[in-house]
């Protein structure tokens, strides 16, 4: 099957990460993210395939005391970090894309991370605003991140994905791998950031784990180049995530369920590590 017939023109994606599913609401609490993607129309696309893609993000962290104004109780800094990423990907193979992204982005009340939970857990949930004390300080950071996908079926309904990342910024510094498996449709799931590549219809369940080198984290220790930060953390620089969950995808559209399991961040946090779900919608056009 070729990449000419599998390659849909442009997607629309949201990524909603909570751990409210599991009655929890700490640490990293919440993640909502856009993603739009096009393909490059053109003489450079009758090569190969290109897309331009563009994530519109913001992440959440807090405590697990949230309405504390102690803060030396507090095991996890408030912080808040919105950004726009523009990338660039190009499909390799049909089983192979590679992609460079650059990030920029805010931190503190910039983000409007106070803002956007304190308005939520009182107007939906009824609750009173968290404390949101000695949070993440504001400022304007840049990350340039370079990844590389990759899938290889091991069987009509078994297929092995792979992802490596390096990213150097000031907001986060770390190298990643994740492996896993698909059992059943490999298109349900797919190669890598960019849904609109083997758009067929199917359904599959995926299995697999991350793992970080963290050499940077400025939600966590602050910045590099000095100690505005008034609250911060011993990091704990090998991170682990496992995943599984399932994907179903029609040939317009993808639904997928995903739960995570996020090891400690930093020395503070219980050994018992974080549980979150994971949910993605997109749309996909010609």
């Amino acid at each position: 099957m070729t990449l000419g017939v599998n390659a849909q023109n442009k997607y629309v994606q949201l990524v909603v990460d909570n751990d409210l599913f599991f009655l929890t609401d700490y640490y990293y609490t919440s993640g909502i993210f856009w993603h739009y993607g096009y393909r490059v129309l053109g003489e450079e696309a009758s090569e190969e395939k290109v897309f331009h893609q563009w994530e519109l993000g913001q992440e959440i962290y807090t405590p697990s005391d949230l309405f504390s104004e102690e803060v030396a109780t507090y095991d996890y800094p408030y912080g808040g970090w919105s950004y726009l990423r523009y990338g660039r990907l190009r499909a390799l193979s049909d089983h192979q894309q590679f992609n460079w992204s650059i990030q920029t982005g805010v931190t503190g009340d910039w983000s409007l991370a106070r803002w956007m939970q304190n308005t939520y857990h009182t107007e939906v949930l009824g609750l009173r605003e968290n404390a949101w004390l000695d949070q993440v300080p504001n400022a304007v950071h840049v990350n340039i991140k370079t990844q590389y996908f990759f899938q290889q079926p091991l069987h009509s309904f078994v297929h092995f994905h792979g992802q490596a990342h390096a990213q150097l910024g000031t907001q986060r510094t770390d190298v990643g791998l994740r492996l896993g498996f698909t059992l059943g449709s490999a298109p349900a799931v797919g190669i890598g950031e960019n849904v609109a590549f083997n758009h067929q219809k199917g359904d599959g369940f995926y299995l697999g784990a991350r793992t970080h080198y963290v050499l940077h984290d400025y939600m966590l220790s602050g910045s590099l180049f000095n100690n505005d930060a008034r609250f911060t953390v011993p990091l704990l620089p090998w991170r682990l995530e496992l995943e599984s969950g399932m994907a179903i995808r029609a040939p317009r559209w993808m639904l997928s369920f995903f739960y995570r399991y996020r090891s400690p961040d930093h020395r503070l946090q219980p050994a018992s590590g974080q549980h979150l779900m994971q949910m993605r919608i997109a749309r996909i056009f010609d």
